[in-house]
């Protein structure tokens, strides 16, 4: 019988291709798995630290997403009672559960930054004004001599990203007005061109040095009082 050397070719190639998906599959599991475990322990740790002191009558946490882990608080206000819960990829609606968890300290001041992981997502904006209500409700309710500092979104490199933005910003800072909350309005200190500083942001969203400079200025007041 004559050996067909074309298909044999052909088979061979179809069977390394899929050894090497395999192999890179494999690798790109591992890497997502030990990456999500690392990311895991993480996040475990600022629990379990948070918990593991005692409130204070100065404690001043900040609860928010990627841009409020990124900052780096207690040395750029030198102040140790400044405690960042901020947690990378976290919507309005994981917020307001961290909320939850954290307000029953009862601590004197909550800066709250949110809003942001929903717009790039494409969740609804109405939804995530919802859950900024509820976590309003939530703290009042908790812990009603907790200050609440509410941080409006900050703008980014996309246009349409920030169409959104700033109608979720007025809708945000009108409830704040009417329900006498304190509303920190940094949208436009951020824009160079009716967008992010090119400046203050590494890609278009998180901040770069420069960024969380213009940040603490904003807030440097509130924090004093």
């Amino acid at each position: 019988m004559r050996v067909n050397k074309k298909v044999i070719y052909k088979w061979l190639f179809v069977v390394s291709v899929m050894l090497n998906v395999i192999t890179a599959g494999y690798f790109i599991d591992r890497k997502v798995y030990f990456g999500y475990m690392r990311r895991h322990q993480f996040e475990k740790q600022k629990w379990d630290a948070l918990f593991s002191t005692q409130r204070d009558n100065q404690e001043i946490i900040f609860i928010g997403t990627s841009l409020t882990e990124g900052f780096a608080l207690r040395s750029n206000f030198d102040n140790i009672h400044l405690k960042n819960m901020g947690f990378a990829g976290l919507e309005t609606d994981g917020i307001l559960e961290n909320l939850k968890r954290i307000i029953i300290r009862k601590p004197p001041k909550i800066f709250l930054e949110s809003g942001i992981n929903d717009v790039r997502n494409g969740k609804s904006m109405d939804k995530a004004y919802n859950n900024f209500v509820e976590m309003n409700m939530v703290a009042k309710a908790a812990s009603p001599a907790t200050k609440l500092y509410v941080q409006s979104v900050l703008p980014t490199l996309n246009s349409q990203f920030n169409q959104k933005i700033k109608a979720y910003n007025r809708r945000v800072a009108d409830y704040c007005l009417i329900n006498h909350v304190t509303y920190i309005d940094m949208y436009d200190h951020f824009l160079v061109d009716n967008k992010l500083n090119a400046l203050a942001t590494t890609d278009g969203i998180h901040l770069t040095p420069y960024g969380y400079y213009l940040w603490k200025k904003q807030i440097e007041k509130y924090i004093a009082e």
